[in-house]
């Protein structure tokens, strides 16, 4: 019968650091920024929203995207 190793726990798996709201929203934006914003609603009434690369607009668009 083989017995079980239990790995540690590598220092890279602790918790990120806290960082307030407001920094958290600025780097959504600058993320975000400079992207098209594209949906997709389900039969159910659900909106799957995408911030896509200009250049990657019609190949969304093939998988049922709409441009906002």
């Amino acid at each position: 019968m083989s017995t079980a190793v239990k790995r540690s726990r590598k220092a890279s798996q602790e918790a990120a650091p806290i960082i307030s709201h407001a920094d958290q929203l600025l780097a959504l934006q600058t993320r975000e920024e400079g992207k098209t914003v594209m949906y997709k609603q389900d039969a159910w009434g659900h909106i799957e929203t995408r911030f896509v690369r200009t250049q990657n607009v019609k190949a969304w668009e093939a998988k049922g995207f709409f441009v906002r």
